[in-house]
């Protein structure tokens, strides 16, 4: 009689072993730290609110974040990176910023200098780089001096303006 033949114990024992394993696996201890994400969205140039959170040990490197601000714009919960950070840009009083379209990325305390349509030219510091509008063109917020402020923002809208950068 087939029905009364020897139970299968060996596939018992190893399906009871492979679920053994699954749950060690599964409950073991692991190291971990605490990382950095943002609380809030946060906006280029702003200082990061933080939010701990405990991860697995190693799961990126750990950034410091002392003295540093964000250097684009990123939404709450994003973790952070040491490319997420720059140092901030010392900005001389009286001077304004402006977003403007640049030829290409540009990174945040590189000295620009901004030619005008109508012959003239201003200094500028880029002061952070953005991820660009929707055409995809790379934006920077640039500062210039107080009095070339308006003459620089008229030649923007009329888009008549040329970005330089020393190499």
């Amino acid at each position: 009689m087939f029905w009364f033949g020897r139970p299968p114990y060996l596939r018992w024992v190893a399906a009871a072993t492979l679920v053994v394993g699954a749950a060690m696996i599964e409950f073991w201890p692991t190291d971990e730290a605490a990382y950095p994400f943002t609380s809030t969205a946060v906006e280029a140039g702003e200082p990061v609110r933080v939010e701990w959170r405990m991860l697995p040990a190693g799961t990126y490197p750990r950034v410091s974040l002392d003295g540093k601000v964000a250097g684009h714009a990123m939404p709450a919960g994003e973790p952070i990176a040491a490319s997420d950070l720059q140092v901030p840009i010392d900005i001389p009083d009286g001077w304004w910023a402006l977003a403007l379209e640049a030829p290409f990325p540009l990174y945040p305390g590189a000295a620009t200098r901004l030619v005008l349509g109508e012959g003239g030219d201003v200094p500028g510091i880029v002061i952070a780089s953005g991820d660009g509008n929707s055409f995809g063109t790379p934006t920077a917020l640039i500062a210039v001096p107080g009095e070339h402020a308006s003459a620089v923002a008229m030649a923007a809208s009329a888009r008549q303006i040329v970005v330089l950068v020393a190499p």
